[in-house]
């Protein structure tokens, strides 16, 4: 599944409290901007879940295409930042590494007197992730809220469900990314793959499936 960090990897060591806030809408282009500046890649266009899309932002969720940008040299980028503009600044205290992600302790607007907010770069098929990481349009329910139910439904019909890598046979088999057959496989034939970027849509179309309650379980 794809479950979302919420702006919480860089922490004060002794209160434990996060060392990044919450951005407002209006700064997130502009700071995405001056990151790019960084690292020459574009950030705007690839936000993922609901970043930019509502008031306030937890932190920037970003995907970024593996097969053209690497960890290692976007770390070395960041790093290189930091050493140039922070004096004695400690690199942990900027830059984290957990899986596909990397986590950089962003300057709002780029300015350090405005704060920081806490960057996600998200390595793997951009567009996949662009398309199953969508946030949910209503309050009731958040992305990872789809991510669950998705995973369910797909332990049902035999597969497992990753928001960053697709849908793969639980008996062996390569990974299907094409949404288009991920909607064939998970809701059936006829469907568009935006019918699964929303969990009232999912579930209206299978409530009247004799299996609803397997597939929801």
């Amino acid at each position: 599944m794809l479950v979302l960090e919420g702006g919480h990897v860089f922490k004060d060591p002794e209160t434990k409290q996060p060392l990044t806030q919450r951005i407002n809408q209006a700064d997130v282009e502009p700071t995405l901007k001056w990151l790019e500046n960084i690292l020459n890649i574009d950030l705007v266009n690839n936000t993922i879940g609901t970043t930019g899309k509502k008031p306030t932002s937890g932190d920037l969720d970003i995907a970024v295409d593996s097969e053209e940008y690497s960890k290692e040299e976007v770390i070395a980028s960041l790093a290189r930042w930091v050493d140039e503009n922070i004096s004695d600044a400690n690199l942990k205290d900027y830059i984290a590494k957990t899986g596909i992600e990397v986590h950089f302790k962003t300057p709002i607007n780029g300015d350090a007197a405005n704060g920081y907010v806490q960057t996600d770069l998200m390595f793997g098929d951009a567009e996949f992730m662009k398309w199953s990481s969508q946030g949910e349009d209503v309050d009731k329910f958040r992305g990872q809220h789809r991510m669950i139910l998705l995973a369910s439904i797909a332990s049902f019909k035999g597969y497992r469900w990753s928001g960053f890598n697709g849908l793969t046979p639980r008996l062996g088999g390569e990974t299907i990314r094409n949404t288009q057959k991920i909607t064939d496989i998970l809701i059936g034939s006829g469907h568009s793959p935006d019918d699964l970027t929303s969990i009232d849509k999912i579930l209206n179309i299978i409530k009247d499936d004799p299996d609803y309650e397997k597939m929801i379980a």
